[in-house]
């Protein structure tokens, strides 16, 4: 196996940094001596290089002195962006990777290498959503030392964003509601859902590159239409607008990275009076939400406020999902509006806000914002209106 190391440029910055002091000391008090980190979003986060990975994945070995496992084609990228000072690199130019194995096994003996070398002793934990079963085997073969699953020991701290990690996703609600502008727009009778969502997904774009263009920006936009509307993530196809078309729209853009969420739910032309009045049950359960939201208050408390006003309009069994997620490096991640779950909020978490009615026949009725959670309460990131009057188009 081909193995080198690819020296890191010069940094000012002594040590490791605050987020791997962070998660090594939680290392340290879970009574591991090291952890490898393989889940794409922590190493993200631990790390600041974010990979295109593929086949061949990216490791992070956290020990006192982290080292950062790539493949080869990654080692100019990662000297740019990482900052974990000590970077070593893999091959798998050779058919079927070298010596006929697959890149995870490549980068594992590499991690036992680097573990070895830096006379780790063990126990050493792994993410047990970040290994597959194949990495897990192989390393109970060839790795010596006692291996113990752990979870949520990266998550953790990134549920609490940094000044640098708002600004990233401010920038992303903004272009989603540009975005979102333009598909309420685009939302007349015969336009095609997934027209919408090209129009949608070029406008983000384009004003990603007129407003941040040192940013590295995806777009992703989803609209919705019709009997469609009553299941929470179904697909955009070819299907034309009608009028009397409930629409949900959902934009959002991806900002070096990291995530934002803009959701409406729009009538074409006209809007029943049934359509209505659910419309009207999912806005105050929405706006109950934020209203619960501060420091110290458990997530759970927040879907309840939110759950209750459905559940009291009648229509409780039809809230198939939780008010909301947290967002960050992934769409989904902690914490989340939910009934189960007992977090404490603290103020730079960040959230959606997404309370829905799904009624079969009648239609989906979802509006979602992006949350921060801030000393005193929370600020809403998305501000597209939200009232009847303004969301029949056509």
């Amino acid at each position: 196996m081909a193995n080198r190391e690819a020296s890191a440029p010069a940094r000012n910055d002594a040590g490791m940094t605050d987020r791997l002091e962070t998660v090594y000391r939680s290392v340290r008090d879970a009574g591991l001596e090291a952890l490898i980190v393989s889940t794409p979003a922590n190493t993200y986060y631990l790390t600041g290089f974010r990979a295109v990975t593929y086949s061949r994945p990216v490791v992070v070995v956290l020990t006192a002195s982290p080292v950062l496992v790539i493949p080869e084609l990654e080692a100019a990228h990662a000297q740019v962006r990482s900052r974990v000072r000590d970077i070593r690199t893999y091959a798998d130019t050779g058919l079927g990777g070298l010596a006929g194995k697959h890149p995870l096994h490549l980068a594992l003996d590499l991690t036992i290498e680097v573990l070895r070398s830096q006379e780790v002793r063990g126990p050493i934990g792994f993410e047990a959503g970040g290994l597959t079963f194949e990495g897990y085997a192989y390393l109970r073969e060839h790795a010596p030392w006692e291996l113990q699953p752990t979870r949520r020991l990266v998550e953790a701290p990134r549920m609490v964003k940094d000044p640098g990690e708002l600004e990233l996703i401010r920038r992303g609600c903004l272009l989603a509601e540009h975005g979102m502008a333009v598909e309420v727009d685009a939302s007349q009778v015969g336009a095609a859902e997934v027209a919408i969502m090209a129009e949608g997904n070029a406008a983000m774009l384009r004003e990603a590159a007129r407003r941040f263009p040192d940013d590295e920006v995806a777009a992703s936009s989803r609209p919705v239409s019709g009997e469609k509307t009553v299941l929470p993530h179904s697909i955009p196809s070819g299907r034309q607008l009608r009028p009397g078309d409930v629409v949900i729209h959902g934009t959002g853009c991806a900002v070096n990275g990291y995530y934002s969420e803009d959701e409406r739910t729009i009538f074409v032309e006209k809007a029943t009076a049934e359509q209505r009045g659910l419309f009207e049950v999912m806005v105050r359960a929405q706006q109950a939400a934020p209203a619960a939201i501060r420091p110290g208050v458990p997530c759970r408390e927040v879907d309840r406020a939110a759950r209750a006003v459905i559940e009291e309009a009648g229509f409780g069994a039809f809230f198939i999902h939780r008010t909301g997620h947290g967002i960050g490096i992934d769409y989904h991640e902690l914490p989340f509006f939910a009934p189960g779950d007992e977090t404490v909020l603290q103020p730079g978490m960040v959230l959606s806000v997404e309370p829905g009615i799904y009624v079969p026949g009648v239609g989906g009725f979802r509006h979602s914002d992006t949350i921060v959670v801030t000393e005193d309460g929370c600020e809403v990131l998305t501000h597209y209106p939200k009232d009847l009057d303004s969301l029949i188009v056509g």
